[in-house]
């Protein structure tokens, strides 16, 4: 009975259904759809509280067991030389679209009014070290401050170390220390299974909330940076896409109608971990990896290997650099998309979180660092699905490519 209601509210056309529903009642009733947004936020702590103990089991558990085993240990050379491949392609969409359409060059007078009175609001970018800091804060002075802070790199980075050490220690209780976060991570996966069962009402609420909650004026004025990064991100979409199927011999509408459930999650959330277990599992069952490979890759990738901030923060670059009238030659172009993809490929947050990512990057091209703040926290809410859909969709090739799949598919 519980197994054939999932199935119904996780099917793709109702699952489309309630966020398509829930953005036409936020646009055209924005009024009664603020009412959703305590709704719509508690949803989002109910897909993600079994989220952070998911992403602890099972990537311990992933990383030791696929350590344990001769065949999957061989796997790591192949994930790191794909991890970096496939950043590319989200790269290279940014830069494709900037350069070949330039939306940036004209955003027209009552855009340029709309953005310098938000800037006269906004505080300057502190400008850092990213790199540094990056590194300063994934290793975690004290992991129990770590796991209740939600200090979601410095939890993986623990969890690495972890997984390693009991993968290669010869002691038998490493063996049944692993069977114990499988046990719990099935058990954590059902609490998760429950939490669907509302889950077309769930996306109605935040789909309404998203819309009822955006600044329009301001989403107006910058309306041709979202469009022209949606087009940079649909083409990085057709990229991995492809990628997938041909990796895993299946049409390209085949490939996106397995994802559907993960990605509609993601999408809808603006949170790649909230998709988490439900890309675990398709992964498995659809694409037939390993269960050892996906319990590594996956939630690895959902933090470390961002293909939508990779994105977003190239375009956001290349777009303020026309809006400057600052020509970037191939040279600076190439260094500009390397430092976003070093950058952004462990990227967390989102508007002017990222703006103190982005300002270092912006300075060493010559390019004023005052607009990156406004616009990255003004086109937030529009752009965060697809960031987060990127980043699972990204997470999903390179988990399949790693996992062998001309055998397993």
């Amino acid at each position: 009975m519980l197994r054939q209601l999932l199935r119904i509210v996780t099917h793709p056309a109702t699952i489309i259904a309630g966020v398509v529903s829930g953005l036409l009642f936020g646009f055209y009733l924005p009024e009664p759809a603020h009412a959703l947004v305590p709704f719509a936020k508690l949803y989002v702590a109910l897909l993600s509280m079994s989220m952070l103990p998911i992403l602890v089991t099972a990537l311990t558990w992933g990383i030791g067991q696929m350590l344990r085993n001769a065949t999957t240990r061989a796997l790591f050379p192949r994930m790191t030389l794909s991890y970096l491949l496939l950043l590319l392609i989200p790269s290279a969409s940014a830069v494709l679209v900037c350069i070949g359409l330039s939306p940036g060059e004209s955003l027209g007078e009552g855009a340029a009014a709309a953005l310098g009175q938000q800037l006269a609001s906004e505080p300057a970018v502190v400008s850092g070290g990213p790199i540094m800091a990056f590194l300063q804060g994934m290793v975690p002075s004290n992991i129990f401050a770590a796991l209740s802070g939600a200090q979601f790199i410095s939890i993986v980075f623990f969890c690495v170390l972890l997984g390693l050490a009991l993968g290669v220690i010869e002691s038998p209780g490493a063996d049944e220390t692993l069977r114990i976060l499988n046990a719990l991570n099935e058990a954590f996966a059902t609490i998760f299974h429950w939490v669907l069962i509302p889950l077309p009402l769930g996306l109605f609420a935040l789909g309404a909330a998203h819309v009822a909650e955006a600044d329009r004026e301001l989403l107006g004025a910058l309306v041709r940076y979202v469009g022209y990064f949606y087009l940079a991100g649909l083409l990085a979409v057709a990229g991995l896409t492809a990628v997938l199927s041909i990796v895993c011999r299946k049409a390209p509408w085949r490939v996106l109608s397995d994802l559907s459930q993960p990605l509609v999650i993601a999408f809808a959330t603006d949170n790649p971990l909230a998709a988490l277990y439900s890309a675990i599992e398709v992964l498995q069952e659809r694409f037939r990896v390993d269960r050892s490979v996906v319990d590594t890759v996956t939630p690895f990738g959902v933090l470390a290997n961002q293909h939508g901030q990779v994105l977003l923060l190239t375009f956001t670059v290349l777009f303020l650099a026309q809006v400057y009238g600052i020509s970037l030659g191939t040279a600076a172009t190439v260094i500009v998309a390397v430092s976003c993809l070093i950058s952004g490929a462990a990227a967390v947050g989102g508007g002017p979180a990222l703006a103190t990512i982005l300002a270092p990057i912006l300075l060493n091209a010559k390019i004023p660092d005052a607009l990156a703040v406004v616009v990255l926290a003004t086109t937030q809410p529009a752009v965060a699905p697809m960031v987060s859909l990127l980043t699972v969709l990204g997470t999903a090739a390179l988990t399949v490519i790693t996992g062998e799949p001309r055998k397993s598919a």
